[in-house]
């Protein structure tokens, strides 16, 4: 019986898989969706980057927040993609030319890593961007309550008569250390300490970039918790359509 393409890897995973990859994260996405709004954390994480007697945030023109942690960290993830770009086609070389001279290398033994891991990168960030250029929220500090002129609405609300779509949400500027997260899922199965690495490296870096950017007024944290989800999401289903070592051979 044909089975579709995304579903033959599924069944090689136990139900430890299942919990950690997918049921943990429905059960967080839950927790976003009806308690977090609740809470009040966005409003009280973020107050003490507002001044209100100038009813400004501030840190909003911040250089070292403007170019060290905006700008510097995004070009340096771009830096680290193109290195895989590069690291997958001097493999690819030897691969063509080259691979039984060659066929200890780590260019070699993980040469199909380094292209599922920047692939990986390019769909979570450009995807977290077609959201943000889709989306009806705006920053923080184009709200009301912080000195803007937008309202303030739920998720998925729909956008108030006489407002205008603000564009952010969810974090972009999040979305490139999280994006370090696709570490974890390309060599999971094969250099289980590097992948935990990388997802230490890409959750510590993702919400530090996205606390960088709630100093300024530019997110809220769940815009940032929110990015972190649908990346998680984009790479546990790339993980299944496409094993990141599928091609290896001995």
């Amino acid at each position: 019986m044909y089975q579709p393409f995304f579903l033959k890897n599924i069944g090689e995973y136990n139900l430890k898989f299942w919990l950690l990859h997918l049921i943990l994260p429905l059960i967080l996405a839950i927790f976003l969706l009806y308690i977090y709004p609740v809470t009040g954390l966005d409003a009280w994480l973020i107050h003490p980057f507002y001044d209100a007697k100038i009813v400004a945030f501030p840190l909003k023109q911040d250089w070292f927040l403007q170019n060290i942690m905006h700008a510097s960290f995004k070009n340096m993830l771009i830096v680290v993609a193109l290195t895989l770009l590069m690291l997958w086609l001097c493999g690819l070389k030897i691969v063509r030319f080259n691979r039984y001279q060659f066929k200890n290398t780590w260019l070699l033994a993980f040469h199909q890593q380094f292209l599922w891991v920047f692939v990986a990168m390019v769909i979570s960030t450009s995807t977290i961007s077609i959201l943000k250029h889709f989306s009806n929220h705006a920053c923080p500090w184009d709200l009301l309550k912080y000195g803007g002129d937008q309202p303030l609405f739920a998720l998925f609300d729909a956008l108030p008569f006489g407002a205008i779509a603000g564009h952010c949400f969810p974090g972009g500027h999040a979305s490139g250390g999280f994006a370090l997260m696709a570490f974890y899922f390309g060599f999971k199965d094969t250099q289980a300490k590097l992948a935990n690495i990388g997802l230490v490296i890409g959750l510590v870096l993702g919400f530090t970039m996205g606390w960088a950017q709630m100093m300024r007024g530019a997110h809220f944290m769940s815009h940032n918790l929110w990015t972190a989800w649908i990346i998680w999401m984009l790479l546990l289903a790339q993980y299944l359509v496409w094993k990141p070592n599928s091609h290896r051979k001995p």
